[in-house]
């Protein structure tokens, strides 16, 4: 298991947030997730600027000078060198890192003057995790933002080094055109979807219809590409549409913000990180629940994934997962992030000690039945809340 560590960075002052073969974030809103995820990015991204290229993979040994941006590249909007910092910071430095074992990569970053839109590495603490055992120097790193692309008429085109949807699935009607065309492309067994009702051939579509098919009942794609306009497009079936196919602008978003995050899993690299945020956005329950369990399928196949979810169906489709041993318990790790209450005794307590406030990070982890370690206050029992309000509500308390 790898360790996410992060310093001085937006909300946190020293975090470490276990990452597993399928990691889910969890929390109320505000609580650091995203900065998480957005650290790991920073970090990805300062491999890509900064780092030496070896043959097939990153090689990061000294600092070159060279910054790295804030804003644009994937998804980023950082703001300037300042905005990046905690609140009460003492230091103007920032240290992001992963962690296995005794081993780590950590980079220390610069704020320079603290107005730029980028900041500077200006040491490396430590790169005794190198290649393969830090999953960030492969070239091959997936990402797939909360705010993807919606239902399109056609899509752009693009050269790519590596097969990707594109941060917000921009690019999905192009790599699946792509890969179909590739004859040679063959699919991972274990990723699969091994059952008549849904899977109708061998090609790369017909394993992304069948997972789609299963998770939005009943719904097929076909993608389109036209090198003359150089565009590309999809076109979708339901059990409605009786064999004529639509524009996906007549359907709903569901379709378009689900279809990316199916065509990545089954692309993407074994051992290589693939972020999702939001996996549940524009689906029905069921079909969140169904998403859960095809994620738990993709992360036992060797898909290093980490999703920041705010339903609880996302949940329950994972613990399904591991309750039929498509995915082993103890791959899996839910990372719940809260802000802790503390009474006004205790936050000066803190100061006194010199404690900063950020928010914590509670790890929880799955039994062969799929059952959690533990349900901390505020995970996802918001139903349970509501139902007793109500209860009260009509007894007139």
């Amino acid at each position: 298991m790898l360790n996410l560590n992060i310093k001085n960075f937006k909300c946190f002052y020293n975090a470490d947030v276990p990452i597993n073969d399928l990691t889910v974030f969890a929390g109320g809103n505000g609580n650091g997730k995203s900065t998480a995820i957005q650290s790991l990015l920073l970090l990805r991204r300062t491999i890509e600027h900064c780092a030496k290229w070896n043959d097939k993979h990153y090689q990061y040994e000294k600092i070159n000078n060279l910054n790295v941006e804030l804003n644009g590249v994937y998804c980023l909007g950082l703001g300037n060198s300042e905005n990046i910092l905690p609140i009460d910071y003492e230091e103007p430095k920032i240290e992001l890192g992963i962690i296995r074992d005794d081993k780590s990569f950590r980079i220390r970053y610069n704020t320079n003057k603290g107005n730029e839109l980028y900041i500077t590495p200006d040491e490396i603490l430590d790169k005794s995790l190198g290649f393969p055992g830090n999953p960030l120097l492969f070239q091959e790193f997936y990402y797939l933002n909360a705010e993807r692309i919606g239902p399109r008429i056609a899509q752009s085109m693009k050269f790519y080094d590596y097969a990707n949807v594109g941060f917000q699935g921009e690019f999905t009607a192009q790599i699946i055109s792509d890969i179909d065309s590739d004859y040679t492309f063959k699919i991972d067994e274990a990723r699969t979807l091994n059952d008549t009702k849904y899977l109708k051939g061998s090609r790369f579509q017909h394993h992304i219809n069948a997972w789609l098919s299963y998770i939005i009942d009943g719904v097929t794609i076909t993608p389109h590409r036209d090198d003359s306009t150089h565009t590309s497009r999809i076109e979708v079936e339901n059990s409605f549409s009786k064999g004529k196919p639509t524009f996906s602008t007549n359907t709903g978003f569901g379709i378009s913000y689900c279809l990316p995050i199916i065509v990545s899993c089954l692309l993407a690299e074994k051992d290589r990180i693939l972020i999702i945020e939001n996996p549940e956005a524009h689906l029905h329950p069921s079909a969140q629940s169904k998403m859960g369990y095809f994620l738990g399928v993709m992360a036992n196949a060797g898909v290093k994934i980490i999703v920041e979810t705010h339903s609880d169906h996302i949940i329950n489709g994972i613990q399904i997962a591991v309750a039929k041993k498509v995915i082993e318990h103890n791959k899996v790790t839910v990372n719940y992030f809260y802000r802790e209450d503390k009474t006004d005794e205790e936050l000066n307590e803190d100061k006194v000690l010199g404690i900063k406030q950020q928010p914590s990070v509670k790890s929880i982890q799955m039994n062969e039945k799929g059952e959690l370690s533990e349900w901390p206050k505020g995970f996802f029992d918001q139903t349970q809340v509501d139902y007793i309000d109500l209860i009260n509500i009509r007894k007139g308390l």
